[in-house]
Formats: structure tokens, C-alpha cells, sequence
């Protein structure tokens, strides 16, 4: 009788092992309304020759709710108090990182999981002391202390930090210890290589993946511009960190499409495309782990805000709209624009000719027939690039978002014929999508998503 009563135990303990939460995603679309995701899926089925919506991996998840952001101390919040706030679950003002003025420092939910036994990555395409990643590890006043953020990134003991690069690697003034020297010296194996963690026989070493090609920034090229640079995308690094994080315990990791925020405030709608196919084809590898382990997955997927204020159709054209002409465009603006500051740097009489030539060599990819209103906004451009007075390159300056004149030009025109909107540069309080699968609670406002993902991790 004892005998079959241990039997039963240990079956028992068995069957409770296998049901055990081990397995947490929460991907973060920084900037990412729900209309990124609706231009996504227009933009895909019109590739397909289709009209309306051709279903992302990100619409497979079941919609959860439409939660809201706003902050402690302004509606319209940032990425450090709204990261934070996904983070801890509490509210933030403008600019902290995970940060109260008196008290203890709140916890994240990345340090709840890691004290669970549980491994943890951090992965973004922005730089990894950005605010976003910082406020799952970090606990800092303002997000611009870059340094001091990364400076609390060992301390986490987290597993896996992986995509862009630093920030102020060395300081301010460039006089402080490297960040990456002082990671090495707190057992972190660094690469720029993700073969290089694939070969790795230990598993439990902690490790900081670094893309191999980055921007001035230190964040990731946008995906529209990858082609041809060494380097990896985000599902690539996913795909890395599940195979390295994976462990008798399981893992939390968030993920962070960083970069559709900065196509958003560019108001470049067909680099957004490519940071949300990025974005999404990283969902798509966590996706296809939770079909292998549906009983022990959750998958979270929201933003942090919505930046740009993104519309699908625009007045000018009526109800038209064509969203696969995005598909020609090939490049981002912003490296449009650096192309067009070097191939212009020494010449003194630049033609219109010459700036459609270079739209059309390296930039469009559509017909360069411009239509009356096209050509207008085009003139007033070249007129703003030409500016003289100091009130003058003032006032063009505001109106292209201090970006170059033409080149922004030629994007709006993108945008225009696609039939894409964009009522600011800057962010909104749109409320944003929570889709999800683990869970079916519907989350309404950015500080639950912690005490859903902790209740899953306590069952």
C-alpha cells in the first residue's frame, strides 16, 4: 500500500511539472498602434493582389483588448514611463526608468521570472540601454543617464541580451570605462555573431549579442535597409535566444521591435512596413515554439504607445488607395536623406533634375510623373533646401521635421499615393492592442500586463 501511495505521488508531481508555466514572450511594438498593424496586413494582402487584410502572425493571436498608456504625470506618455509601467506594473512620470523617488525600487517582471529560477533575455533593435530594455533591468531617474543604465545591466544576471548596441558606451564625456569591458569582466561572453552562441556547449553562460552592422545611433539598420550589410534580423535573434535560454525552468523574454517608433516620427510609412514584417516574423518563431508548447506558453503582445498618429486613407485621395506601391519604395528616408547630403555636399547648383534622379535611382522605384500637387510640394521643398536667411531654414527646419527638405518631400509623396496619413511626429494617447494567447484576460491599461504574466508564472 505505501508502495503504490509513492507511485502516485511521484506521477502526481510528474503531471504538475508538465503543466508548469515555463515559458513567457512579451513583444513590444514601440510605436505600434493598431493601425500599423491594419497598414501591415493592406499592404500584404495588395502584394498578394488581394483587397482588404491578409492575416499577420500577430492577428493570430486572439485581440485581448485596447489598453491604455498614459503615465503618472502627462496622457501622452514616453517609451521610459510606458516601458516602465509594462515592466512593474505601476506608473511612471515622463522619462524615468522604472524609478520612484522614495522607497524601495520596484522590481520588473524580468527580475520576478529570474528570481523564479527562470532564465531571462532582453532583445531589442534599439541600443539595449534604451528605454525600453532598461526598464526591465534598470531602475534610474531619466532615461538619459545611458551610462548609468548600462552600468545596472550586469547586475541583472540576466541570460541573454541581444540586437542593438550602447549608448554612451564610455560616458558622457568618453572618459569612463567601457561598457562592454566591464561586461566581460562580470562573466558576460560577448558576439557579434549568432553562430557563435549557437556553438556554445554551456548553455547557462551568460551572453550579449551585438548586431554586426549598426547605425550612428547604435540601434539596428531598419530592415528596409539591411540588404547587403552583415548582420541578422529580429527573428534570427529570437530563434537564438529560445535555443540558448531554454532550460528546465523555462524563460521570460521580451522582445522589442525598437525601430517602428523611429520610421513613425519620420512619418515614413513604407519603412514601417518593413519594421512591422521584422517585428512580426519574430512573433511568427515564438509563435510556431507555442504550438509545440501550447500548456506552457504565453505569448503578450502590445506597444508602448503609438507614435504618428497613423491613418489608412487621406482626403486628397477620396477612398482610393494603394498600399502595395510601398513595396517599391527602397530605402528609408533617413538614409535617403544622408545619401542626398553627400551627393549634394559640393555642389553649388543642384537642379531639380538632379534631386528626381537620385529619388528615382536610389529612393522611389515608381513612376516619376508628378502629378500638379506633387510637383508644388516639390518646388517648396527645393525652395526650403535652398533657404538663405536664417528665418527661412528656421521655418523649413519645423516644417520637415528637420529632416532634409526633398528627400522628406519624396517620402510624403510615397505616402500620399499609397493613401497613408499621419496626423503628428511625434507620439499620441491612442489606446494600443494587447493581442495574447496563455491568457484570456482582457487587459485595459499597460500596468496589468505585469500581474497577468505573474499570475501565469504562479500557477
Amino acid at each position: 500500500m505505501k508502495k503504490c501511495f509513492i507511485i502516485v505521488i511521484i506521477l502526481l508531481a510528474t503531471i504538475t511539472f508538465a503543466n508548469a508555466q515555463k515559458y513567457v514572450f512579451l513583444f513590444i511594438g514601440d510605436g505600434m498602434g493598431q493601425t500599423d498593424v491594419d497598414l501591415y496586413e493592406a499592404y500584404l494582402a495588395e502584394k498578394e493582389g488581394k483587397s482588404g487584410f491578409t492575416q499577420s502572425t500577430i492577428n493570430k493571436l486572439p485581440l485581448l483588448s485596447m489598453c491604455s498608456t498614459v503615465c503618472k504625470n502627462r496622457r501622452i506618455t514616453d517609451s521610459g514611463a510606458a516601458g516602465s509601467a509594462i515592466a512593474c506594473g505601476q506608473k511612471f512620470n515622463v522619462g524615468e526608468i522604472s524609478y520612484l523617488e522614495d522607497g524601495d525600487q520596484p522590481k520588473s517582471i524580468a527580475k520576478v521570472a529570474k528570481e523564479k529560477g527562470m532564465k531571462v533575455g532582453i532583445i531589442s533593435t534599439a541600443p539595449m540601454n534604451h528605454a525600453t530594455p532598461a526598464a526591465f533591468y534598470a531602475n534610474q531617474p531619466t532615461r538619459k543617464n545611458y551610462y548609468q543604465i548600462g552600468l545596472q545591466l550586469p547586475e541583472s544576471n540576466f541570460d541573454f541580451f541581444g540586437g542593438g548596441g550602447l549608448l554612451k558606451q564610455t560616458g558622457n564625456k568618453k572618459d569612463e570605462k567601457d561598457l562592454m569591458t566591464i561586461y566581460q569582466e562580470s562573466g558576460y561572453l560577448t558576439f557579434t555573431s549568432l553562430k557563435g552562441i549557437a556553438s556554445l556547449k554551456n548553455h547557462d553562460t551568460k551572453v550579449i549579442f551585438t548586431n554586426e552592422t549598426l547605425d550612428r545611433d547604435a540601434s539596428m539598420p531598419y530592415a528596409i535597409d539591411r540588404e547587403g550589410t552583415p548582420g541578422n534580423s529580429l527573428a534570427e535573434i529570437v530563434e537564438t535566444a529560445i535555443i540558448h535560454l531554454d532550460s528546465p525552468k523555462g524563460f521570460f523574454m521580451m522582445v522589442e521591435g525598437g525601430k517602428i517608433d523611429y520610421a513613425a516620427h519620420d512619418n515614413d510609412a513604407g519603412t514601417i512596413i518593413g519594421e512591422m514584417e521584422d517585428f512580426d516574423n519574430a512573433i511568427e518563431v515564438a509563435y510556431n515554439f507555442y504550438l509545440q508548447h501550447k500548456d506552457e506558453t504565453m505569448i503578450i503582445i502590445t506597444a508602448d504607445h503609438e507614435t504618428g498618429g497613423v491613418s489608412l486613407g487621406i482626403a486628397d485621395n477620396g477612398y482610393e488607395s494603394d498600399y502595395g506601391v510601398l513595396s517599391k519604395q527602397k530605402m528609408s528616408m533617413s538614409k535617403f536623406a544622408t545619401i542626398l547630403k553627400k551627393q549634394t555636399k559640393n555642389e553649388e547648383n543642384v537642379s531639380m533634375k538632379d534631386y528626381n534622379d537620385l529619388a528615382s535611382r536610389y529612393f522611389m522605384g515608381i513612376d516619376m510623373e508628378f502629378s500638379s500637387d506633387e510637383e508644388e510640394m516639390l518646388n517648396e521643398a527645393y525652395a526650403a533646401i535652398n533657404a538663405k536667411s536664417n528665418r527661412a531654414k528656421d521655418d523649413a527646419k519645423s516644417k520637415y521635421n528637420g529632416i532634409n527638405p526633398m528627400a522628406y518631400t519624396y517620402c510624403q509623396i510615397m505616402n500620399r499615393r499609397a493613401s497613408v496619413g499621419f496626423s503628428t511626429t511625434a507620439h499620441t494617447c491612442a489606446k494600443v492592442p494587447v493581442y495574447g494567447v496563455g491568457t484570456t484576460t482582457p487587459i485595459l491599461d499597460n500596468t496589468e500586463i505585469f500581474g497577468v504574466i505573474k499570475s501565469f508564472l504562479e500557477k
